[in-house]
C-alpha cells in the first residue's frame, strides 16, 4: 500500500492513553515540554513541498515534518485548508504523544497560539486534538488548558479573559503563570483574549476614572507604558473613552479620561492622523475637549477679568455649549493666563498663545476665545475686545483653529473706519455694551441665527 492510500485511510479517535509505567513516566518528565519558535526559511516553500510529496505518496522529511505545523493558516497554501495534510499532520501529533515524543505536539501547539484567529479554518479539528492530549503532552500544555481552557477553539480567547479580569492579572501574567515565555506572549492567541478582555471592559460598571484607568493600564500597558499590542490600540482607545462617552460623567473624570488617552495618541483635534480609525472616540474627546477649552477659557478669565461684566459672558457661551451647537473649542492667553491656567489644570493643559507682531496690543489679562459653530467662527477677547464672527468661506476667517500661536490681527476682524455700534455690527464686530440688559447679547444671538439657522432663547443665557 502507498503513503498516499495509507494516511486516507488514517482516522484520528481521540482515545485514553494506556497507563505509563515509572521509566516511561521518568522519562516524560526529563523531556523538555516548553513551547517552540517559528522555524526560519520560507514556509511557503515548506507547505507546498509537504502538500505535494502527500499526494505523490512520497514520505515527507524530518525538516518538513518540524516546520509544517507552522503552515496552517499563513502560508500559501495553508495546511489547514487541505483535509489530506491536515490529516496527516495531526495524526502524527497523536501518534507521536502516545509513543511519549512530545515535541509534535509542541510544535503544534506554539503555532496554533502564535497564528490563532478565531475565524481560522479548521480551528475546531485543531483544537480538539490539541485539548484532548494536553494533558500527555505536560506542562505548560497542561495548566494551560485545566485552567484556561486555551484550546477551546473559536470561545477560548473570550475564556481566558474573563479569567484573567477575575484574578486581576493580564493576559501575558497567564502565560508566565504556566511557565511560558517567548513569542507566544505577543502571539494571535494573547491578542485575541487581550481584545476580548477589553470588550467586557467597555459593558463593566465602573465607579471613577481612576479605578478605570487603573484596571486597563494594568491589562493593556507594559511596565514602561507601551502597549502589550499596538495593533490593538482602536480597542485599547475605545475601552478607556466609551464607558465614559455614553452616560453622564463628572467633569473631573472627563479630565481625567481625556489626559490619559491624549498622552498615548494626542490631542484629535491637532492630530488627526493619530486617530484615523478611532472616530467614534475622538468625537467623545472633541466634546469634552470642547467643553474644557471653554470651561478653562471662563475659569481663569474669571480670575483677571472684571466680574460684573463676565458673569454675563460666562452664562451667555455656556447656553450655546449646554445646546451643543459649539462643535470646537480653542483659548489663546497671554502670559499671566497661561500662569493662571497651569496652575489650575497643570502643566501639560493645551492652550495657544500671543504672538507679536499684531496692531492690537496685547494688555495684561488678554486672552481670546476661539468657538467653531460649524457655519461660522467666533473670536470673543476678554476685557476691552470685542466679538468678531466669520463665515468659513471669509478669507480672513483664522484658518487653524488649534495653532500653538496667533498675533491679534489673525483673530481679530479690521474695524472699519468709522467705528459706530452699528458699522462695527455690520462688520460682524460686537462690543459688549449693555450686558444687564442683554443688549450685545442679543445683536450676537440673532446674528449667529442667522449664520447656524438657531435661535438661543434669551432665557437661556439670562443670568439668575
Amino acid at each position: 500500500m502507498s503513503l498516499r492510500s495509507a494516511v486516507e485511510q488514517l482516522t484520528f479517535v481521540a482515545r485514553p492513553l494506556p497507563a505509563r509505567g515509572a521509566t516511561a513516566r521518568l522519562a516524560a518528565s526529563l523531556s523538555s515540554a516548553s513551547p517552540v519558535e517559528a522555524p526560519s526559511g520560507d514556509l511557503n516553500i515548506v507547505a507546498g513541498r509537504f502538500l505535494d510529496n502527500l499526494r505523490l505518496g512520497v514520505a515527507p522529511s524530518s525538516a518538513d515534518w518540524n516546520k509544517v505545523a507552522w503552515c496552517l493558516w499563513t502560508t500559501s497554501p495553508p495546511i489547514a485548508q487541505h483535509d489530506l495534510a491536515l490529516g496527516a499532520l495531526l495524526d502524527r501529533v497523536v501518534h507521536m504523544i502516545r509513543m511519549e515524543r512530545k515535541r509534535p505536539y509542541r510544535q503544534l501547539a506554539s503555532a496554533y497560539l502564535t497564528d490563532f484567529a478565531i475565524d481560522r479554518p479548521r480551528l475546531e479539528q485543531i483544537s480538539h486534538v490539541l485539548r484532548g492530549y494536553a494533558s500527555a503532552a505536560g506542562e505548560p500544555w497542561e495548566k494551560l488548558q485545566t485552567k484556561y481552557a486555551v484550546f477551546d477553539g473559536a470561545e477560548a480567547a473570550a475564556g481566558l479573559a474573563r479569567v484573567a479580569l477575575k484574578e486581576r492579572i493580564s493576559v501575558q501574567e497567564v502565560f508566565k503563570s504556566a511557565n511560558v515565555s517567548g513569542p507566544i506572549l505577543g502571539g494571535e492567541f494573547a491578542r485575541a483574549a487581550h481584545d476580548e478582555g477589553l470588550k467586557f471592559m467597555l459593558r463593566a460598571d465602573v465607579s471613577t476614572a481612576a479605578e478605570h484607568i487603573d484596571a486597563v493600564r494594568r491589562w493593556s500597558l507594559q511596565p514602561d507604558e507601551r502597549l502589550f499590542f499596538e495593533k490593538s490600540k482602536v480597542e485599547f482607545a475605545r475601552a478607556v473613552v466609551l464607558p465614559f462617552g455614553q452616560r453622564t460623567t463628572t467633569r473631573t473624570d472627563r479630565g481625567v479620561i481625556s489626559n490619559f488617552i491624549i498622552s498615548r495618541f494626542g490631542d484629535p483635534r491637532t492630530n488627526r492622523a493619530r486617530w484615523i480609525g478611532m472616530d467614534d472616540v475622538a468625537d467623545i474627546l472633541r466634546r469634552w475637549l470642547t467643553e474644557q477649552s471653554l470651561l478653562q477659557f471662563l475659569d481663569v478669565v474669571d480670575q483677571i477679568a472684571h466680574q460684573d461684566t463676565w458673569t454675563y459672558r460666562r452664562a451667555f457661551w455656556l447656553a450655546y455649549h449646554k445646546a451643543e451647537l459649539v462643535q470646537n473649542a480653542w483659548v489663546v492667553f497671554g502670559e499671566d493666563g497661561a500662569s493662571h491656567a497651569r496652575r489650575a489644570f497643570g502643566k501639560e493643559v493645551l492652550f495657544g498663545r500671543f504672538r507679536a507682531g499684531g496692531s492690537k496690543p496685547i494688555e495684561q489679562g488678554h486672552a481670546v476665545l476661539l468657538l467653531d459653530f460649524g457655519p461660522c467662527v467666533v473670536a470673543d477677547w476678554s476685557h476691552n475686545g470685542r466679538c468678531n464672527i466669520w463665515r468659513k468661506s471669509d478669507p480672513t476667517c483664522p484658518k487653524d483653529l488649534y495653532a500653538s500661536g496667533y498675533t491679534s490681527d489673525q483673530i481679530r476682524r479690521r474695524a472699519p473706519p468709522y467705528n459706530t455700534e452699528a458699522t462695527l455690527n455690520g462688520n460682524d464686530i460686537f462690543s459688549h455694551h449693555g450686558s444687564e440688559n442683554y443688549v450685545w447679547q442679543d445683536r450676537v444671538a440673532d446674528r449667529l441665527q442667522q449664520l447656524i439657522g438657531i435661535r438661543i432663547p434669551k432665557t437661556a443665557y439670562r443670568v439668575r
